[in-house]
Parts: C-alpha cells; sequence; structure tokens
C-alpha cells in the first residue's frame, strides 16, 4: 500500500490538516492496517501538492498558529480510483518478532518462553481492541462502513491466526523443555544446543 495513496483517499473523504491526517486518521481509522509518523505525512503531502495531486490553503486563526489545510484535487481522485482498481504484489513480510526468535536458540528456557508469552499476551490485547472498536462500528451500512469493516476482519483474523500459532510454540517450547529435564546430569538443559564451529568448538 502507498502512503500517498492512503492519504488521498482520507482526503477524498475530507478536507483536513497534516496533523488532523495523523491523529485522526493514521493513529485512529487506520491503526490496524497502516501506520505513518507526522514527518512521513508532511513530506508526501509536499510530494503531492508539487504534482497537483493535491492543494492547500491557510486558515488564518487569531489566537493560534495558522492552519494548512489539505484537499484532494480532481488528479488525485483520478489516481486514487487507477490505484484502487490495479492488482499489486504481496506486501512484504517483516516482523521484528521473528528475527528475534530466529536467533534466541543461546536464551534460557524461561527467557525464551517468557518472549513468546509477552507476545502473546500484547496480540491478545491487540484482538480484545479491535473487536471492540468492530462492535462500536457495526451498524453503518453504506459501502464505505461495510468495506471498512472488512479491514477490521482482516486485522481480526491476523490477531486470532497469530494467537493460534503462538500457543502451539508454547506447546513446543514446553515439550523441549521437559525432554531436556530428562537428560542425564552435566549434559545439555537448554531448549537448543550452542552453536558450535567446524571444529567442534561453541562459536
Amino acid at each position: 500500500m502507498s502512503l500517498e495513496h492512503a492519504i488521498l483517499g482520507f482526503l477524498r473523504e475530507q478536507a483536513m490538516t497534516g496533523y488532523d491526517l495523523k491523529t485522526v486518521c493514521f493513529d485512529h481509522d487506520a491503526q490496524h492496517f497502516w501506520t505513518a509518523d507526522q514527518a512521513q505525512i508532511y513530506r508526501t503531502l509536499d510530494r503531492l501538492e508539487s504534482r497537483d495531486m493535491v492543494t492547500s490553503r491557510v486558515r488564518r486563526q487569531r489566537s493560534r498558529p495558522d492552519r494548512k489545510i489539505y484537499s484532494i484535487t480532481p488528479a488525485g481522485s483520478d489516481e486514487l480510483d487507477r490505484w484502487a482498481a490495479a492488482t499489486g504484489p504481496l506486501p512484504p513480510l517483516r516482523d521484528p518478532f521473528l528475527i528475534q526468535l530466529r536467533f534466541a536458540d543461546r536464551l534460557s528456557d524461561d527467557d525464551l518462553l517468557r518472549i513468546v508469552r509477552e507476545r502473546r499476551e500484547a496480540m491478545q490485547e491487540r484482538l480484545e481492541s479491535l473487536r471492540a472498536r468492530a462492535a462500536a462500528e457495526a451498524r453503518g451500512t453504506g459501502r464505505d462502513a461495510v468495506l471498512n469493516r472488512l479491514t477490521l476482519e482482516a486485522a481480526i483474523s491476523d490477531a486470532r491466526a497469530n494467537i493460534d500459532w503462538l500457543d502451539d510454540s508454547l506447546e513446543t517450547l514446553l515439550a523441549l523443555a521437559e525432554q531436556e529435564r530428562n537428560v542425564p546430569p552435566g549434559q545439555q538443559r537448554r531448549l537448543f544446543a550452542p552453536r558450535t564451529d567446524e571444529k567442534g568448538s561453541p562459536s
């Protein structure tokens, strides 16, 4: 997904400032599938304005800083429609936790189990938050409301699948820990033996 197209989509729904895009749209409406920091949003707005995809106007305020309000242009709306109708590639997979888990072989049993349990707790909190939001937004009947619910359902499905995988992972790791409790004294008692080099020495 392109940040440019996300911004175009939100601006087509309503003209707003860069700050509102951050706090209302990306920190709330789209938080379950896309994130963006304030600097990214302003840089993207500048690019879109230079390409005549959006336009801006300054609203003067007496006792507060002026507000720069962005609106989508016809060219921006056409670009959003073109992009929405295209079939894009699958997004790249980037999960820091899986990298952490992949190289956690030197951790103790307790630490390894802890990081998996903490991940599960965090994912459970995410699932509960998504379910609460889906329940609060269940009444809309227009196309935009239905499509929004579909994005929430996708995030809920992803969270549930993650929790199932984490439960299976905990079961596997606990079984390995139990196996290692039964090894003779003096032998390896961690879930994974330390890596060794070609000569058999610990690396």
